[in-house]
């Protein structure tokens, strides 16, 4: 076998749908692609396309080696990025998906800075809660959260969600902070509430190991974000994973609270079809984001200059009311 030169004018050819198409992309003349896969089809010993005045047609042949010439083009092409990473700077599209709260909270802030580092890299983020296949929809790798189903990806852990307690500043400044996990129990709680109208059990890592308790919340929402806005208008305390609520801490809108109890939460991984080399492109998102959910969360989002924090536990000027059903 040749060079890929003929495998990569036939590949052409069949996504262009025309000698003529492909000639113009690969700046030769039709009747030189012409002959470039004809060569090719001499040495593979099989017809690959039928020809005829009007279109192009694929053999049966040719739709099974045009399948595993794409994969081949797109390793050689990820294999050569990837030895030239150390050297040049990662470039062209790279297509990133996750869920919806966490592409607005935690990535879309911070994109200032990867722009600033990988300005020549032209993201596309496909934002959105429901499951979807990575090579179907195109996609080059995922954030993902907890618990891996689908065993046909490669996953790297990047992190982990730091579960942390938070109040505004004026629900504070009326009922106070809780002096313990007890105490909880004696304050207003706002709590996430599943599809399947199970609430959420809140985590806490002690002296004494993972402890987890159920919350006998006065307000349940079904929506991640919306239990950050609930807590930063005062309603009520939540446990909330730090990176979606970097900038609301960072603004002083939100205060943490029994600081010594923060859980390591979920973990945090990036995923990705099975390849030989991963793109320049791929592994520079991988490192920011590694970096990114690694940072503490007293200081993740860049974006504002904290003011001094005022001390949480102040003493208590008026109790909320007594446990409520929920």
């Amino acid at each position: 076998m040749e060079d890929f030169s003929a495998i990569s004018a036939f590949v052409r050819v069949v996504e262009a749908k025309s000698f003529a198409s492909a000639a113009a992309q690969l700046g030769m003349t039709p009747s030189g692609v012409s002959r470039a896969v004809s060569r090719l089809e001499e040495q593979l010993g099989a017809r690959l396309l039928f020809r005829s005045t009007r279109a192009l047609r694929l053999t049966d042949d040719g739709a099974s080696f045009y399948t595993r010439c794409k994969e081949i083009l797109a390793d050689l092409t990820e294999a050569t990025e990837a030895l030239g990473y150390a050297h040049r700077k990662p470039q062209g599209k790279l297509r990133v998906g996750m869920s919806a709260s966490v592409g607005r909270a935690a990535i879309v802030p911070q994109l200032s800075d990867f722009e600033r580092r990988y300005p020549d890299i032209r993201l596309e983020l496909m934002m959105c809660d429901y499951p979807y296949d990575l090579n179907e929809e195109g996609v080059d790798c995922a954030i993902r959260m907890g618990e891996l189903e689908d065993s046909s990806l490669i996953a790297r852990k990047i992190g982990y969600l730091r579960n942390v307690l938070l109040a505004s500043p004026e629900y504070l400044q009326k009922y106070g902070a809780p002096t313990s996990i007890e105490d909880l129990k004696n304050h207003r709680c706002i709590n996430y509430v599943y599809a399947n109208g199970k609430p959420r059990q809140w985590q806490f890592d002690t002296p004494n190991g993972r402890v987890e308790i159920d919350v006998n919340a006065h307000l349940l929402i079904n929506d991640g974000e919306s239990v950050i806005q609930a807590a930063m208008a005062g309603l009520g305390i939540i446990q909330a994973p730090h990176v979606l609520a970097a900038c609301a801490l960072d603004l002083n809108k939100l205060e943490p609270i029994l600081p010594d109890t923060v859980s390591t939460g979920k973990n945090v991984w990036i995923v990705y079809p099975q390849k030989k080399h991963l793109s320049a492109r791929v592994q520079a998102f991988i490192e920011w984001a590694r970096e990114l959910f690694e940072r503490p969360f007293e200081s993740v989002c860049p974006a504002v200059e904290r003011a001094p924090v005022v001390n949480a536990l102040r003493p208590v000027r008026e109790l909320p009311p007594s446990r409520r059903t929920q």
